[in-house]
């Protein structure tokens, strides 16, 4: 049992009062003695004896607004504003209520920028649609820059509460945005670089895709490769360019876009949009091309990709080339090997006098051989089990025509990679 109770305490202040204080403290036994230490501070009993009654009422269930003192205030809202005036601020310091006012233009009533940014605050704090955004309109203190509060409107109709007025404001502020994109994502630059001094001689760049469950844009989102696992979902492609690991910025392309198409053309958004002059282009796996390398080439920027290793001869060479001896040290279990090569011969002719050898390094990294070791297991084992459960079919006489036999194999192998690992054979009715 854990005995507790109130004990007060007398404090002189520096200026000579003296004020009770009332703590709650616990008594508990240590070394064979009753010791006591100190759970809450309730604060000064004068005070704490001005609220003693409400609080006596409240605990007692009969605090009600008939039984309270109208001279108190009353609480007529309570809105979350922190997070809105973080937002705020990041407006003011980006310089993007001027950049807003300047590329969006004028409307009727409440300013473009003070619409776009309520949809940004609201994607930041709590993302949501259109539809969606009149709930955080309740329980966040949203104003404009004269201190006018966002409420929602609502109008039921059908499976829509929100007044098609107000929609119809956030869609139109939306399509200003998007009209104004490259001109706005240029200002945003120029103002990111002055305040921090950006250097564009790095670019990194890639790209995702995210679908949608109903039909999407027409002639825009279509089927393509999805990273979210939803080939079955219209989908489009999103590409990110980032400087300084700043977005600077984005790109929208159809759902079946392939990656390395539209290398060039962000290449050259960035040279015509931002003005860059020599860049170093990083980009994955699915960036290259040798018509992608010979156009960076000419244009005598630099580049950092990777290339796939697997049926690549020329990758090959230069692995068998490596001295085993001369690896760099890197933290996080990563190992690297660099070599020299004189640039690909069917380059030569573009690459500039006097241009340095193409550097190829070569990445050992524990993490990755990890993953890719045990993604390798995963795939033999489910063609393993599909081969042992083909077998037992056709050993049962499920499967007896070879066509149907080898169907049913080359499928099962393809969907598991198992062409990578076994060999299989039918030979006198059995697998």
């Amino acid at each position: 049992m854990v005995l507790m109770y109130p004990r007060t305490v007398k404090v002189r202040s520096s200026s000579g009062t003296v004020n009770e204080y009332v703590r709650v403290v616990e008594a508990y036994r240590e070394g064979g003695k009753v010791k006591q230490r100190v759970v809450a501070d309730l604060g000064r009993k004068d005070l704490l004896l001005e609220v003693l009654p409400k609080l006596r009422r409240l605990l007692a269930g009969a605090a009600d607004a008939d039984d309270a003192d109208p001279a108190q205030p009353r609480v007529g809202d309570a809105s979350t504003w922190g997070p809105v005036l973080a937002v705020r601020t990041l407006f003011d310091q980006l310089g993007l209520w001027e950049i807003f006012d300047q590329h969006l233009g004028q409307a009727k009533g409440v300013p473009f920028a003070d619409r776009a940014f309520v949809l940004i605050a609201n994607r930041l704090i709590a993302p949501a649609s259109e539809h969606g955004l009149a709930g955080w309109l309740e329980t966040d203190f949203v104003c404009d820059r004269k201190g006018r509060r966002f409420l929602p409107h609502w109008h039921q109709r059908r499976r829509v509460r929100v007044h098609p007025r107000q929609l119809d404001a956030w869609y139109r502020t939306l399509d200003q945005l998007l009209a104004a994109k490259d001109r706005i994502e240029v200002a945003l630059y120029h103002r990111l670089r002055d305040l921090f001094s950006l250097k564009p001689e790095l670019v990194l760049y890639d790209i995702t895709s995210t679908y949608f469950e109903g039909a999407g844009p027409h002639d825009f989102a279509k089927h393509g490769y999805s990273r979210d696992g939803k080939p079955q979902n219209v989908q489009v492609i999103v590409g990110v360019v980032m400087v300084a690991g700043w977005p600077i910025a984005h790109h929208v392309w159809e759902g079946n876009r392939v990656d390395h198409s539209t290398v060039q053309e962000v290449i050259g958004d960035l040279r015509k949009r931002f003005s860059f002059g020599r860049i170093v282009f990083v980009g994955d796996r699915g960036m290259v091309t040798d018509e992608n390398i010979e156009s960076i080439t000419k244009d005598q920027h630099g580049f950092l990709v990777g290339v796939k290793r697997r049926r690549n001869p020329e990758l090959d060479a230069w692995l068998d080339a490596v001295d085993d001896t001369k690896w760099i040290d890197c933290p996080g279990g990563i190992n690297a090997r660099e070599r020299k090569t004189d640039p690909p011969r069917t380059r030569a002719q573009e690459v500039p006098s006097g241009d340095p050898a193409m550097r190829v390094f070569v990445i050992d990294s524990d993490e990755r051989r990890g993953y890719e070791q045990a993604k390798r297991e995963q795939a033999m084992e489910r063609a393993r089990q599909h081969l042992e459960r083909l077998q037992r079919r056709v050993a049962a006489g499920d499967l007896k025509k070879p066509e149907k036999i080898g169907g049913a194999g080359a499928r099962g192998m393809q969907r598991n990679h198992g062409y990578r690992y076994f060999y299989w054979k039918l030979k006198a009715g059995v697998l």
